[in-house]
């Protein structure tokens, strides 16, 4: 058992992945494709509040073989997010992927003509989309691994199984793949389900999430192995370790500030509910006062009509002349 430095915090994945050796495995095995070489695009973290890291993004470029001996060059978004709440942040990432001019290759073809005259033409990137989160999608999606690829059918709705592709589609399409940690299995068998035993946070350290325990595989050459021993050596990188330590209070101030808003939250409804009720109660009260005073008026003008003076009214009712006077006025 060995402690390592916990790969859901993004200080430390963003650490696992500038490993070329580590990238080519963890986005080999998701992709289930072999990575002949990959190189990190760009990356960024996205913030929510004035705090909290919510969301980092890292692109890459990406050499593949397909299963037929061919290479081709592609754009690997990867995003790993800590809360549900960041699906229009997704969409925007893809939308600048698709729209840039750097996720296309520029190759040369040849015109029809007697001299098969050359000219370039940008041929677009396929994508391929990977979203690691620290949170389930919900009810009926309970798996650690969802795979979504664009499905094409004609106008009955037959699935069209296309014999070689084309490149129009391929361009304006991309792969989806969704990695969810809360259901990674406890015994893991697939190759995925085992080499995402690195991010499994049942293994966390008590009191100290910022670590894991694991144990290396025996086999030397295992897939795990390799992501095992770039975090076992984070957590000697005395650097790493203290934008860790950072990264962890940070995350605990905006919790702390996150709870403090809710109870603020909280204690506005009650005002407002206790605010809603004063009004109420006062509105009521104000009812009151307008019935009892139409009611006196009217027993003012009863007593008139029978002949009873202003004084003898005011005796009467136990009130002021002057108000007897007022009602008689208008009278």
């Amino acid at each position: 058992m060995a402690k390592v430095c916990n790969p859901i915090y993004d200080t430390v994945f963003k650490y696992l992945m500038e490993d070329k050796r580590s990238a080519k495995v963890l986005l080999g095995c998701i992709l289930n494709k072999k990575i002949v070489d990959v190189d990190i695009q760009g990356h960024d973290h996205a913030y929510q509040g004035d705090n909290q890291l919510q969301l980092l993004r890292i692109d890459f470029a990406g050499v593949i073989e397909n299963s037929d001996g061919t290479r081709e060059t592609v754009t690997i978004e990867l995003q790993k997010a800590s809360e549900p709440d960041e699906v229009m942040r997704f969409r925007r990432y893809f939308g600048i992927q698709m729209a840039s001019e750097s996720n296309a290759d520029i190759i040369t073809k040849h015109r029809r003509d007697k001299d098969k005259t050359p000219y370039q033409v940008k041929k677009p990137r396929h994508i391929y989309g990977i979203f690691i989160l620290g949170h389930g999608l919900g009810k009926g999606f309970e798996y650690p691994l969802i795979k979504g690829r664009t499905v094409f059918t004609d106008e009955d709705d037959n699935v069209l199984n296309f014999e070689t592709q084309c490149e129009f589609i391929k361009g304006m399409t991309y792969d989806l793949y969704i990695i969810q940690l809360p259901f990674l299995p406890e015994r893991p068998k697939k190759p995925l389900e085992k080499l995402f035993r690195a991010f499994d946070q049942r293994y966390r350290v008590e009191n100290d999430s910022k670590f894991l325990e694991l144990t290396e595989d025996e086999d030397e050459t295992s897939d795990f192995n390799v992501v095992f021993r770039r975090l076992f050596h984070a957590a000697s990188d005395d650097k790493l370790r203290g934008d860790l330590d950072l990264e962890d209070y940070v995350h605990r101030m905006w919790t702390i500030e996150q709870a403090e808003k809710e109870d603020l939250k909280d204690e506005l409804k009650e005002t407002k509910v206790e605010l809603t009720a004063t009004k109420q109660q006062l509105a009521e009260q104000q009812n009151q006062l307008a019935e009892t005073k139409n009611q006196l008026s009217a027993m003012i003008k009863l007593s008139a009509s029978l002949g009873a003076s202003p004084d003898k009214i005011a005796s009467q009712l136990s009130i002021p002349i002057d108000e007897v006077n007022r009602v008689l006025e208008k009278f």
